[in-house]
């Protein structure tokens, strides 16, 4: 029987809590004195029963002489004590901090900005704290000037705008820095061409930093009714095609994760996705194993897979679609098989990539696992019930499909019931519900 992780239901694992016995993986366990928990409540927990199964009643003994507490028990006892109490406060901290934290973001999402900035998305892993971004910094610029004047707006001796006032008022808004320095100026020129110099700014953008790059995205904002369908280019195109072709009968922008070794063999289908206006992100070039998830159910990686062998991977792709196509790549690629791990999430982040999973929930995903054709596989599911998985989606804890992103492949080996032929009625009915359907970059960055 197979056994998956409480927090990641499409892990399979056989490590169980010492204390509530729930089923983790590699990544949630908590080791303490060489035995595995889920969280240090359990610790805490299993600690305070030793405690007092230590200090509970035993069995009198026979003889003249009284029990009495050895130097080394009482020394054992009183270390038990010690770590109850650690590990009492260090849960205690744990969780005002976080209370405090979830205060914080309140209140910042209740202040009026003067800057259109990205808030943190839900799915920010604030235990780990993994740093932020701005995602977007754009500003606002207005000043006064006369009608016969022309103002030019130039950020890094880039022209980015020029305009003429209107009763003597200028704007130029939503003015988008670029990451690093930016050294903007105003200029005004009059109707016989002189310059009249208004206004010098200078600013810095910061980059993103490494730890929030490499996290392993499954989700947008939880609040918004949007969902991103998206799809993984192998080696096979078998049902590509018609996936095209459905997609642009309903005007549906999606977010196709291709390898080299599909843009090589497929370039006419490339051409399609282009201009059809999808969004193309990295898949590695061969489409290699990662980790040792396959054999152990473990997300460790594999020997001889290096930091320079994870991004060969990705800048071969990357400038294999450049060459190809003259334009760049989204900043995402999404692990073959789903095997990953933070090393690897970080070696990918050197380059610029976010990894971009699917969502799942508690005991629910959005990979619709369209490759399985063996109708006798625990996982099989048919076109109908993978449906009726999506649209019920995170019913129980009322967000439904916000923010999801939705699996599939552009190859099939199912002969009659392909799992793509459901998305017709998948977008009808979850567009009458009042989703939209976006690329995963529009859902993470709108």
């Amino acid at each position: 029987m197979d056994y998956y992780c409480k927090n990641h239901p499409d892990i399979k694992t056989r490590k169980k809590c010492q204390y509530c016995h729930d089923h983790v993986c590699t990544d949630c366990q908590i080791l303490f004195l060489e035995k595995t928990f889920c969280s240090y409540k359990c610790i805490v927990k299993a600690v305070g029963n030793s405690v007092v199964l230590w200090l509970g009643p035993k069995k009198k003994k026979t003889g003249k002489k009284k029990p009495q507490i050895s130097l080394g028990r009482f020394f054992s006892l009183f270390l038990n004590v010690v770590l109850v109490l650690v590990m009492v406060l260090l849960w205690y901290s744990n969780r005002k901090l976080s209370q405090e934290i979830g205060a914080l973001q309140s209140a910042v999402s209740t202040m009026e900005r003067g800057a259109d900035t990205t808030a943190v998305k839900p799915g920010f892993s604030l235990q780990k704290l993994p740093g932020a971004m701005v995602r977007q910094n754009n500003i606002n610029i207005s000043g006064e000037a006369e009608s016969n004047t022309v103002i030019s707006l130039k950020v890094n001796e880039i022209v980015k705008s020029v305009t003429i006032p209107e009763n003597n008022k200028f704007f130029f808004r939503d003015v988008q820095l670029d990451y690093g320095d930016n050294d903007i100026i105003i200029q005004a020129f009059d109707k016989d061409g002189r310059i009249l110099f208004l206004e010098r700014l200078t600013t810095k953008f910061g980059n993103p930093t490494l730890d929030y790059l490499a996290r392993d995205i499954t989700h947008g904002d939880v609040t918004v009714p949007k969902i991103a369908l998206t799809f993984d280019g192998g080696a096979g195109n078998g049902a590509a095609h018609e996936i095209l072709d459905i997609l642009a009968s309903k005007n549906i922008k999606s977010t196709m994760f291709l390898t080299g070794a599909f843009l090589k063999s497929n370039p006419l289908l490339v051409k399609r996705m282009i201009d059809d206006g999808h969004e193309i992100a990295n898949h590695t070039w061969s489409h290699p194993h990662l980790t040792t998830y396959e054999r152990d159910q473990h997300q460790n990686t594999i020997r001889g897979i290096t930091r320079e062998s994870v991004q060969n991977e990705l800048k071969s792709t990357e400038e294999f679609f450049q060459n190809m196509t003259k334009r760049k790549m989204a900043p995402y690629w999404r692990a073959p098989f789903g095997e990953h791990n933070q090393e690897i999430r970080s070696w990918a982040a050197e380059i610029g990539y976010q990894q971009v999973g699917w969502t799942y929930g508690k005991g629910e995903t959005l990979d619709t696992m369209d490759w399985i054709a063996d109708t006798t596989h625990a996982s099989y599911k048919s076109p109908q019930q993978v449906l009726k998985k999506i649209i019920n989606f995170g019913s129980e804890n009322g967000n439904g499909l916000k923010g999801g992103i939705i699996l599939m492949h552009l190859d099939t080996q199912r002969k009659t019931d392909p799992v793509h032929k459901i998305i017709p009625a998948l977008v009808d009915s979850m567009r009458a519900a009042g989703y939209q359907f976006v690329t995963v970059s529009q859902l993470l960055n709108e």
